[in-house]
């Protein structure tokens, strides 16, 4: 990592509404045919990043079943011990006794609600090579057992399953259908777990982990290497949607995404399309790509979501609100700045889009951001930016920009666009090309609060290429910002080290 992860902020719940639903799709399922190979066993457990060790609390406990063995397709009738209490979950050894989840869930068997899984063992789900390194299907569809995902549309997981550091790998779900995922649908919590050598397809509220997540769900010490594929919408690395507009927030805590993501609209590395969610100490490092509200971490935050400590170093490509961090985050008619919260956040990937494509939020509707950070080239064509391309009544607070961004009309090292917003202590030393209303800094400004923003002077371009209301930006050369008198002129939340960012100013948590 190229920082410490802290807590999570706290929030105000605002009342909002989710617009995330998409039609329902057709249940035809999907295959395709390719060659089998066999799995790689030589992968270390130390590769199993996130998660807690182990547990041995089982071990005096006589457990049925035995574990590292291919699923059969098979569902067993029992787990292999265990009474679902907190102190005595029910341990799952084998891929059957997971089939054995499934089952019970979505037949809505009372007796198991609410109840403690844990697993026992390493999962195999299908034997050999279901993906290639690169993310492709190489697995023949027509001879891989199938997933049924654990909660569907109708009913959600409301317990605690605890992966307690193992991996479920071999998972093949391929389906135009709804809530797809190790779980299709959950309201309880999932942890500790990784997920890999996996191929996920299907319609709306596609994730690796969950479908989508209602109430106050929780995913938390997770990593997904499984590649997704959406043909609909709300489609995410871990979570394809969250469903809790008008309750409590749920929490995405020390999440991590490693398999490409694609989809239509809504897409993120991490969650497709949220609101009213806590989002902590997550990374997202493969290509996410789609349409629209397309993000390394999320598509789509919507009133009322938080967002801390997050990083993006994989490649995202879309068209319409396009993003290393969020694609859409806030409220499309905001009046003040109250529906969101971003802190400590950096892309590191490049970025690739149309209308309204940034390193961190393609459109900001009245949110208060703070600590954001681009280094990835950004390349647009209307609203392009370093850092936000439409910003509306926002607060940024400690902010800065090196890569480079291209694109045509409203384009900036900081922002594309920003009207009626508060914003200070900010610097970009990235190149800034395009063919109107471009800037060092900002591509128009209209009626925005500003201090302490500095630019890298380049020859006699202009910080601004419209600015509207006021609000000035200095020129700096690149020996007076790598230095540690520009830091402190930036403020607290910025030091001076000569080994990092070529020796401009960072954020102190970056060190």
């Amino acid at each position: 990592m190229r920082y410490p992860l802290f807590g999570i902020l706290g929030f105000a719940v605002v009342f909002a509404v989710c617009s995330c639903t998409v039609s329902p799709p057709s249940q035809d399922d999907e295959s395709s045919a390719t060659s089998d190979s066999e799995e790689d066993n030589s992968k270390s457990k130390n590769d199993k990043k996130k998660q807690s060790s182990h547990s041995d609390e089982e071990s005096e406990e006589e457990c049925e079943g035995e574990s590292g063995e291919p699923w059969d397709g098979t569902t067993a009738k029992d787990f292999a011990c265990g009474a679902g209490t907190k102190l005595s979950p029910y341990i799952i050894k084998t891929a059957e006794q997971l089939a054995h989840l499934s089952f019970i869930v979505n037949a809505n068997e009372k007796e198991y609600q609410g109840k403690y899984y844990k697993l026992g063992a390493d999962i195999k789900l299908n034997k050999g090579n279901v993906i290639d390194k690169k993310g492709a299907l190489v697995g023949d569809s027509a001879k891989l057992h199938k997933w049924t995902p654990i909660g569907n549309s109708s009913v959600p997981f409301t317990g605690n399953f605890d992966g307690d550091g193992y991996t479920i790998s071999g998972m093949f779900i391929n389906t135009t259908s709804s809530h797809n995922g190790l779980f299709g649908n959950s309201s309880g919590t999932v942890q500790n777990v990784t997920i890999e050598n996996s191929w996920v397809k299907g319609g709306k509220f596609t994730g690796g982990f969950i479908g989508n997540i209602s109430d106050a769900a929780v995913l938390r010490n997770a990593v997904n290497k499984a590649s997704i594929v959406g043909v609909e919408d709300a489609v995410g690395g871990a979570i394809g949607n969250y469903q809790g507009c008008y309750r409590n927030s749920g929490k995405i805590e020390n999440v991590e995404n490693q398999g490409v993501v694609t989809a239509v609209n809504y897409v993120g590395g991490i969650i497709g399309s949220a609101c009213y969610i806590e989002i902590s100490d997550v990374k997202n490092s493969a290509e996410i790509s789609g349409n629209s509200r397309i993000g390394g971490i999320a598509g789509n935050l919507e009133i009322n979501s938080i967002i801390t400590n997050a990083e993006n170093f994989g490649k995202i490509i879309g068209k319409d609100r396009t993003a290393g961090i969020v694609g859409f985050f806030g409220y499309l008619y905001a009046t003040n700045s109250d529906y969101g919260k971003m802190k400590n956040v950096k892309n590191w990937g490049a970025v690739e889009g149309e209308k309204y494509t940034a390193g961190i939020i393609g459109i900001d509707g009245g949110t208060v951001n703070n600590n954001l950070a681009n280094d990835g080239n950004v390349v647009g064509t209307d609203y392009t930016a370093g850092l936000i391309a439409y910003a509306k009544k926002s607060t940024t607070e400690s902010a800065y920009n090196t890569g480079d961004i291209f694109g045509s009309v409203y384009v900036g090292g900081i922002a594309g666009d920003n009207e009626e917003g508060v914003t200070s202590s900010a610097y970009s030393t990235g190149k800034v090309d395009g063919d109107s209303l471009v800037g060092l800094m900002i591509g128009y400004n209209f009626n925005t609060t500003m201090a302490d923003y500095y630019y890298l002077k380049r020859g006699e371009q202009e910080p601004f290429g419209l600015n509207n209301g006021g609000g000035v930006a200095t020129p700096k050369t690149s020996k007076e910002m790598k230095s540690e008198d520009f830091a402190e002129l930036l403020g607290e939340e910025f030091v001076y080290d000569s080994n990092l960012n070529d020796g401009f100013p960072v954020f102190n948590w970056e060190e």
